[in-house]
């Protein structure tokens, strides 16, 4: 296990820094060059867009935070579309982490390390891991609410799972449509799971069976 454990360890140092080649780069293609033209707005005008487009605006709100602070350091137009590069890569580089701090816990060593593998080496991770786009967030808060939700249904209903998976769930609405997809059918699934009908449910077909076969036994 301890061997497992450090090979896990080895994975995501590699895998971070396999990541970063590829982020210090001032080059944008069309959809790159869209999300660092909203960043540039105001919080007030971005929401103002928002209304207009395909996607929500909590990355876009997250970049403009991003390109004030890096305003605030004297950074040009390359080093900021850097420093959006850099969130893009964090948010791939805990998503592989994740498989350490809590898939590992929850599904095993094994699991755990195959988790931050793909994480970090499958070649469309390794694309979002460097575009100024919200795909990398968006697979991260997404991922981070299904670890939640199965813990919740394992019984683990503490107030910090519980606040964790609302503020989860809540972000991924904001930051795509696919988030907003994957956020509704898991809530729907736990629901469905820890509602006290399925267990009325399940109580029911149970007698049905018992009285059933006590009719074939008479």
């Amino acid at each position: 296990m301890k061997k497992i454990k450090n090979i896990h360890i080895a994975i995501i140092i590699a895998g971070i820094l396999f990541n970063c080649i590829s982020i210090f780069h001032p080059n944008l293609w069309f959809d790159e060059a869209y999300s660092v033209g909203i960043a540039n707005k105001s919080f007030v005008d971005i929401w103002t867009i928002g209304g207009n487009d395909v996607h929500p605006v909590l990355y876009y709100w997250i970049l403009h935070i991003i390109y004030l602070i890096a305003k605030t350091f004297g950074a040009g137009i390359n080093g900021t579309i850097i420093a959006y590069r850099v969130f893009s890569a964090v948010c791939i580089s805990l998503l592989g982490i994740l498989g350490f701090t809590h898939i590992r816990k929850d599904f095993g060593e094994k699991v755990g390390a195959f988790f931050s593998f793909f994480a970090y080496f499958l070649p469309v991770m390794c694309i979002y891991a460097a575009e100024v786009r919200m795909y990398s967030l968006a697979i991260l808060l997404v991922t981070t609410l299904a670890i939640y939700a199965y813990r919740l249904f394992k019984n683990e209903d503490s107030i910090k799972n519980w606040l964790i998976f609302g503020i989860t769930s809540l972000a991924c609405i904001y930051v795509h449509y696919y988030g907003l997809m994957a956020a509704g059918i898991i809530n729907v699934i736990l629901l469905i799971t820890l509602t006290i009908i399925v267990d009325y449910m399940i109580a029911i077909i149970y007698r049905i069976n018992n009285l059933f076969n006590n009719k074939i036994k008479v």
